[in-house]
């Protein structure tokens, strides 16, 4: 009999030690890891603020097969959602709150009756790649048994965030880099030109025929070219013909021949992409830009994208290390708006 009272006792003894805890433990919780990776900001940036991506690095997805996802809203960015159930783990949903391209992303993370939390990614460049930093906060915990979770949170979910952060760093140096890309203020520019039209498979020809022809007109006219050879694409469509225009800018307006027209090369506010390769990979190139353009918020205009040949098969043998600027025009709103 004394020895079941005296298990009593101590069971209320252990009990109030078990509530009286938490009174002194904080509400809040965090834990961080960082990782070097050996690529560009942007590339890093766009595994996370793609919430589909985490499939291919996050162990909390790619290490639950149970998990049923449903995504909604934009692709990327703000308001980019993710909800799940698994027989796994607690069913949840995160949420992206803040995105500020290639710096910050941060995401509410709902975990039913697990609580709120936040998830913040940062990016900061440093030379030869990366720093990237993920860290995980929970803010109101309840007493009392969560505010047990949150004391033990970092050596329960440190791991798991430093196996993602490996697997991320793994995935983002396999994947090719992104190209370098800038806003600009492209001036108005003098240029002779061919207007043409061919199949996507015909373009190569097509477009050294015409090239060869305007090279024929300014030596016989004796007009040098200010700048590298161009070519503006009016549109794209495998099945449809392609409307080109490809040229050579030069000081002043000269007299026209035939096909070869006199044309004032648009100015105004464009992305310019560096792509260093062949022609026939350039295809990479656009996609990133593509990608910039969703990461900013930024609108393409209607007029042509732009193909500016630096570094070429004239001057150089190897095609990968042909230099091709290119740009896309975007629409003046964006702008109108940030300077409000």
């Amino acid at each position: 009999m004394k020895a079941l009272k005296f298990i009593g006792v101590l069971f209320l003894l252990l009990l109030a030690v078990l509530l009286t805890l938490p009174l002194i433990m904080p509400n809040h919780a965090e834990t961080s890891s960082s990782i070097f990776v050996q690529t560009n900001a942007q590339t890093v940036f766009r595994q996370v603020n793609n919430l589909r991506n985490w499939s291919n690095w996050s162990p909390f997805v790619f290490e639950n097969p149970t998990m049923v996802s449903v995504y909604s809203g934009p692709e990327v960015g703000v308001g980019s959602s993710h909800s799940w159930k698994s027989d796994d783990m607690e069913d949840g949903s995160m949420t992206i709150l803040a995105s500020k391209p290639y710096e910050f992303i941060q995401i509410l993370l709902d975990m039913k009756e697990g609580g709120l939390a936040l998830d913040e990614w940062s990016f900061e460049e440093k030379d030869g790649g990366v720093e990237v930093t993920w860290t995980l906060k929970l803010s109101d915990l309840k007493y009392p048994f969560h505010r047990y979770f949150g004391f033990f949170l970092e050596s329960m979910l440190k791991p798991m965030q430093e196996k993602g952060l490996e697997k991320l760093k793994e995935v983002s140096e396999v994947a090719p880099q992104s190209i370098k890309i800038e806003l600009i203020e492209l001036e108005a520019e003098p240029s002779i030109t061919v207007l043409d039209s061919a199949m996507v498979k015909d373009l190569k020809i097509i477009s050294e025929k015409n090239f060869a022809e305007l090279q024929l007109f300014m030596k016989r006219a004796r007009v040098q070219p200010t700048g590298t050879a161009f070519a503006m694409y009016y549109n794209w469509d495998d099945n449809k013909p392609v409307l080109m225009r490809v040229g050579y800018p030069i000081a002043e307006e000269v007299k026209e021949s035939g096909r070869l027209v006199y044309f004032m090369r648009p100015g105004g506010k464009a992305l310019k992409g560096v792509y260093v390769g062949s022609y026939e990979s350039s295809a990479v190139a656009h996609y990133d830009i593509d990608a910039y353009m969703r990461d900013f918020g930024y609108i393409q205009s209607k007029m042509p994208i732009w193909e500016d040949y630096i570094v070429g098969p004239l001057d150089e043998t190897d095609p990968n290390k042909w230099v091709t600027h290119i740009y896309y025009y975007l629409e003046i709103e964006k702008e109108e708006s940030e300077s409000q």
